[in-house]
């Protein structure tokens, strides 16, 4: 097998330290970690049984071997730059985690991919993994889909724990905070109606005991917020989603509600599609969103 075939992100990172002079620009424009760059090219140096660097404190600088390898690199780089650059990438995804957890990968990613378009596309997960599935989507971002049957080819990964929190505002906790001492207290609650999510959250209460009724079933979180503002009853909703009023104490967290299970955000995608666009997404999502 040629070495080429191996592992390209290792002549990636190579290409990018060679031609920045070092770790620190070449991790700036590559968008890999340090740590990943210097990992890599130790493991190129190993394959090809060759020092690429001399390494100083300050900077590095090409071997004679380096430098050959990163004349022949340029061209073949340029090609696959030209050929990431004219490419879209199609994503699905749930708007709660686009709305809390997005912003700063799509932001770096544009940064080093600023020719790519990215299209998003937000509805439940059974649509969007139908789209999927048609190929139509790239990659979907969503909640573990617990309900489902996957081909071989699908690859599921777990790649963030969410803590959800049960929330009013402060008015509303002052006025109703005795009698949330009593235990025939009913707590009237404003959930998510998202299937999967009111499954669990469901579960959660009668496991606990928990008395409540249902006062509205909302699709939006950012509509679900401004009612628990407005004092009409408890949410349950994402934490980073109310972290700003939790702190500015507009909303009071309900410690009543203990050991409330973690929601998730999952990566679903086509392990045959060989779209490098979706994986450098991929890798920058994993890099940014657990930050």
């Amino acid at each position: 097998m040629n070495n080429f075939e191996l592992n390209l992100n290792l002549y990636r990172s190579f290409y990018y330290v060679a031609k920045y002079g070092g770790f620190t620009k070449a991790s700036n424009f590559a968008c890999i970690s340090q740590s990943s760059l210097s990992r890599n090219i130790a493991n190129l140096e190993e394959i090809l049984n060759q020092k690429l660097f001399e390494r100083n404190i300050s900077d590095v600088s090409l071997t004679k071997d380096g430098r050959e390898l990163y004349l022949k690199l340029v061209e073949i780089i340029n090609i696959l730059s030209e050929r990431i650059d004219t490419k879209e990438l199609n994503v699905g995804c749930l708007r709660f985690i686009a709305d809390n957890y997005l912003d700063t990968t799509i932001s770096k990613f544009k940064k080093c991919f600023e020719n790519i378009k990215i299209n998003f596309n937000f509805d439940n997960t059974t649509e969007l993994y139908q789209l999927l599935k048609k190929d139509e989507l790239d990659l979907l971002i969503c909640r573990y889909p617990l309900f489902y049957k996957f081909e071989s080819h699908i690859l599921v990964e777990k790649i963030l724990d969410v803590e959800n929190v049960f929330v009013c505002s402060k008015q509303f906790y002052q006025k109703e905070k005795e009698k949330m001492l009593k235990n025939e207290y009913i707590y009237p609650l404003i959930l998510p109606d998202s299937s999967e999510k009111r499954r669990k959250v469901e579960q959660y209460l009668i496991d606990n005991n928990i008395n409540y009724r249902i006062e509205m079933e909302l699709p939006s979180s950012n509509l679900l917020k401004k009612l628990i503002l407005n004092d009409l009853g408890i949410g349950y909703i994402n934490k980073k989603f109310v972290e700003n009023e939790l702190e500015d104490d507009t909303m009071i967290e309900l410690n009543i509600f203990k050991n409330i299970p973690n929601d998730n955000i999952t990566i679903i995608y086509n392990s045959k599609n060989n779209n490098n666009v979706m994986k450098e997404f991929i890798d920058i999502l994993k890099n940014t969103i657990q930050k």
